[in-house]
């Protein structure tokens, strides 16, 4: 909904700002928004898989990094890797009615929806593309009595999810976070029943999942990364105690040789730095010659500083400098516990 939104004495870093919402072109203004608001995004960058079938709990568990036989009615991150422990992508799955929603950036569903299928053989499971729904985040302090407001239940545990017309899954956050997702045609009318929250675009929506240490697979990193290496063992997106599935011993002997060499951390660099693509390059000083890292994601922080996820060597993390395009980066506190190593 486009309406004015004015973020009045804004405190941030010491930064006091009288701001108006009014151009939705403007990255900082709706991360502004984001950061200090309750906020709606329609997330047209994700794609929606449903996979159905009296199998279809089984085949996702042989095939995914969690447990799905147990996944109960929580939303859960999994990531689905290659014979060499490598995240072709990372999945949030969603119970919904006795089926599986599976969420991914739109851009590898088509080339992931190809890749499982090729493993169903004779299972009974089907797996096809969510073509009729659509997908909304909703973010902020008062993010709960706007879904009471729409008539929706918000919940209340982490990762809980509520199945119904409209499915609604809570994330990490430091605001409360919810995913919205049903038939496009019942979410078309949501907007107009969420009367004091603003819209915002995806961007802003990539922001909050940078500050809530939440990594996104893109076709840049597509098949880079161990899942240890951007944080899932410490965001619930690992079970080291079921049974196998592609990847598997890769992933179990990084966890328990404790050979983890890279870690994700959140970081921003200034405001006059370019914005460093996913999957750029970073450079330190104690690896002279060599990559020391790989952006996950970069985007304009409220204050105009970039900030970022990136994938980096602990040994470049723990010299205190790590650079991109001579430019450091500033490293700032994850809102989990980052361990040192598995």
């Amino acid at each position: 909904m486009q309406r004015e939104w004015k973020a009045e004495l804004i405190e941030a870093g010491g930064l006091v700002e009288d701001f108006v919402l009014a151009d939705y072109g403007d990255r900082r203004a709706e991360v502004l928004a984001a950061a200090h608001g309750t906020v709606w995004s329609p997330l047209t960058h994700m794609g929606i898989l449903r996979a159905t079938g009296a199998d279809a709990a089984a085949f996702l568990h042989g095939q995914l990094s969690n447990d799905i036989l147990n996944l109960g009615a929580t939303s859960q991150l999994a990531a689905y890797c290659t014979a060499q422990g490598r995240m072709i992508t990372l999945f949030r799955v969603v119970p919904h009615e006795g089926a599986f929603l599976l969420l991914l950036p739109a851009a590898l569903q088509a080339a992931v929806q190809k890749r499982l299928t090729m493993y169903i053989l004779r299972a009974q499971v089907k797996l096809a593309p969510a073509a009729d729904w659509a997908l909304i985040g909703l973010s902020g302090p008062h993010a709960p009595q706007a879904l009471a407001a729409a008539g929706l239940p918000a919940p209340t545990a982490p990762e809980a999810a509520t199945s119904g017309d409209i499915t609604v899954a809570a994330i990490p956050g430091r605001a409360p976070r919810y995913l919205l997702m049903g038939p496009e045609a019942a979410l078309r009318v949501l907007p107009s029943r969420l009367p004091e929250v603003t819209r915002v675009g995806a961007r802003a929506w990539a922001w909050l999942d940078i500050q809530a240490g939440l990594p996104v697979i893109g076709l840049e990193t597509s098949e880079a990364f161990v899942p240890q290496m951007m944080n899932l063992d410490l965001l619930g997106g690992i079970n080291f105690r079921k049974g196998c599935y592609p990847g598997q011993e890769i992933v179990a002997r990084t966890h328990y040789l404790g050979r983890l060499k890279q870690r994700m951390y959140l970081a921003s660099l200034p405001a006059d730095a370019p914005l460093p693509p996913p999957g750029a390059t970073l450079q330190a000083p104690n690896l002279p010659g060599q990559p020391a890292g790989t952006v996950i994601d970069a985007q304009i922080g409220p204050d105009g500083a970039i900030d970022l996820l990136a994938v980096i060597q602990i040994s470049s993390h723990d010299a205190g400098a790590v650079l991109w395009q001579d430019i450091a980066l500033s490293f700032r506190d994850l809102p989990y516990p980052l361990a040192a190593s598995c």
